[in-house]
C-alpha cells in the first residue's frame, strides 16, 4: 500500500489518466449494456405440438399422446411430461434437469419422435424449445374505420406495414393474427347435378386438371431458346364459371336435340368469399388485424422498441386513415421496472 501511495504522489498525472480511462471504459460499457425482460437462461423445457384434423380430444389422447408420452419419458434427463389435448390438436410439455444439455436433448427428442412425424393421421408435428425471451416485444392492432373487409386490411398490413417494420434494426419477425384470405366458393345444387348425371367429385377433378400450368418444352430459333408453357390458371370466378364440366342436350329452333357444353356456372354458383379466420382480434369491440413483433436473439429490447416506435410513426404518415394502437410494450415495462429500482435505491 505504501508503494502504491508513493507512486500516486510521485506520478499524479499518470494516476489521473488511469482513473479517467477506467471511468471512460465503464461509461462506454454501460451504454452498450443489453436490457432484456428475462436473463439469458438455458430453459430446460421443450414443447411438442401436433395437428390431427378434427379428431376429438379423447381420440387424440389415446391414439397419439399416450404413446408419445411413453417414448418421451424414457429420454435422458426428463423430469416431467405434461399434455393438453383439444379438438384437432394437442401440446406436450417436456421438462428436463437444469444441468441437462438442451441442444443434445432437443436432437434426441427429434430422433425419438421421427416415426410419429411420418404418421399419415398426423397433419403436422412441431418441436421447439420454450424460451421466455422469444415472446413478442410488442403487440399492436391495425384498423381502419372505413374498411370492414378483413382481407383488404390484411393486404395492407402484410404487404406494407409488415415489410416496413421488419426492416427496423433488431426486429426478426412480424406475425399477423385475425386476418382473413379470400377464396373462391363453389356452391352446387345436388338436384341440378343429378339431372345432368354429374357428381361433385367429377367437378373437383375437372378443376384440378385444368387449374395448372403445363410445360410444352422449348424451341430454338436463330440462337434464341424459347420456353413454351400452357397457361391455364384461373384468374377470376368468371374464368372458373366458364369451365366445361360435361355435355347437355338442348333443342334448336327446328326442335332437334344437340349436345352443347355444360359449364360450371350452369350447375353451381361461383363467388368470392373470405375464409373462416383461425382467430379473431377485436379492439374496443371492433375487428382489427393483430401484429406480434419479435426481436432478434440477444438484441437490446429497449433499443428495439424505441426503433419500432419510430417505424410506426413513418407508417402512420404514409397511411393516413389507418390506426395503429400499441397493446403491449415490453420495452416500457422494462423501463418502468428499472425506474422503480432507481427510485428505491
Amino acid at each position: 500500500m505504501k508503494k502504491l501511495a508513493q507512486f500516486s504522489v510521485n506520478y499524479p498525472v499518470t494516476v489521473a489518466m488511469i482513473v479517467l480511462g477506467i471511468v471512460l471504459l465503464g461509461f462506454i460499457s454501460f451504454s452498450r449494456l443489453g436490457t432484456d425482460l428475462f436473463p439469458d437462461l438455458n430453459n430446460p423445457r421443450i414443447v411438442v405440438e401436433i395437428e390431427a384434423g378434427e379428431r376429438p380430444p379423447e381420440e387424440i389422447e389415446k391414439q397419439f399422446i399416450e404413446p408419445m408420452e411413453g417414448t418421451i419419458i424414457r429420454q435422458s434427463g426428463v423430469t416431467n411430461v405434461g399434455s393438453l389435448s383439444k379438438v384437432g390438436s394437442a401440446q406436450i410439455t417436456v421438462e428436463y434437469n437444469w444441468d441437462q444439455d438442451m441442444d443434445e436433448a432437443f436432437l434426441d427428442l427429434q430422433k425419438a419422435l421421427t416415426s410419429y412425424s411420418q404418421d399419415e393421421d398426423i397433419e403436422e408435428l412441431n418441436i421447439y424449445r420454450n424460451d421466455p425471451n422469444a415472446s413478442p416485444v410488442m403487440l399492436a392492432a391495425v384498423s381502419n374505420p372505413d374498411i370492414t373487409d378483413m382481407d383488404e386490411l390484411r393486404k395492407v398490413a402484410q404487404n406494407y406495414i409488415r415489410n416496413e417494420l421488419i426492416r427496423v434494426d433488431g426486429i426478426a419477425d412480424v406475425r399477423l393474427s385475425g386476418d382473413e384470405t379470400k377464396e373462391i366458393l363453389i356452391e352446387t345444387d345436388p338436384y341440378i347435378l343429378e339431372s345432368h348425371n354429374i357428381s361433385s367429385s367429377t367437378i373437383v377433378t375437372k378443376i384440378e386438371n385444368y387449374n395448372r400450368n403445363v410445360s410444352g418444352g422449348s424451341i430454338e430459333d436463330l440462337g434464341q431458346k424459347y420456353i413454351i408453357k400452357g397457361v391455364s390458371i384461373y384468374q377470376s370466378p368468371q374464368d372458373l364459371g366458364n369451365l366445361v364440366v360435361g355435355q347437355t342436350l338442348v333443342s334448336d329452333e327446328s326442335g332437334q336435340s344437340k349436345e352443347v357444353p355444360l359449364l360450371l356456372k350452369d350447375v353451381a354458383t361461383v363467388s368470392y368469399k373470405n375464409q373462416d379466420p383461425l382467430n379473431i382480434v377485436r379492439l374496443d369491440g371492433k375487428r382489427c388485424i393483430g401484429l406480434s413483433i419479435y426481436k432478434e436473439t440477444k438484441y437490446n429490447t429497449v433499443a428495439a422498441v424505441d426503433a419500432l416506435n419510430e417505424g410506426f410513426e413513418k407508417v402512420k404518415k404514409a397511411l393516413p386513415g389507418y390506426e395503429i394502437t400499441i397493446i403491449k410494450n415490453q420495452g416500457k415495462f422494462i423501463n418502468d421496472a428499472i425506474g422503480e429500482v432507481k427510485d428505491s435505491a
